[in-house]
């Protein structure tokens, strides 16, 4: 039996998926903050929808350019949620972040930088 060779991580490659599952973090801190705030009354629906309209663009600015697992999990992600441009009015919509973490938890943990998210929001 002939053995495949391996792509070989480079220190590029790891350091793009570290990277891109900290801004993937980042994008659902936002929304999570988001929502409590939203659930909370802090927000209006349209404060909350502003903030899911800024987490589309944060998410298809994350570099997808490698071949692994992290990429292609943000990739998909990407061709999953529609990027709604500043300045633009959209459809009411919801970013539910548990797919993503579905998605990205153990790739995430593997590139030794798993997905967090930072509640700042409340009392």
């Amino acid at each position: 039996m002939e053995e495949v060779p391996q792509a070989e991580t480079t220190q590029d490659d790891v350091a793009l998926d570290a990277a891109a599952c900290g801004a993937v973090s980042d994008i659902q801190t936002i929304v999570a903050n988001a929502d409590v705030a939203l659930s909370e009354g802090r927000f209006t629906v349209q404060e909350q929808q502003g903030w899911y309209q800024l987490a589309t663009r944060a998410l298809h600015r994350i570099p997808t350019g490698g071949d692994g697992v992290v990429s292609q999990g943000v990739a998909a992600l990407q061709e999953a949620v529609p990027e709604i441009a500043a300045g633009t009015q959209a459809e009411t919509f919801d970013i539910t972040t548990d797919d993503w973490n579905a998605a990205l938890a153990e790739p995430c943990a593997a590139a030794g930088s798993e997905l967090s998210i930072s509640m700042f929001t409340g009392g």
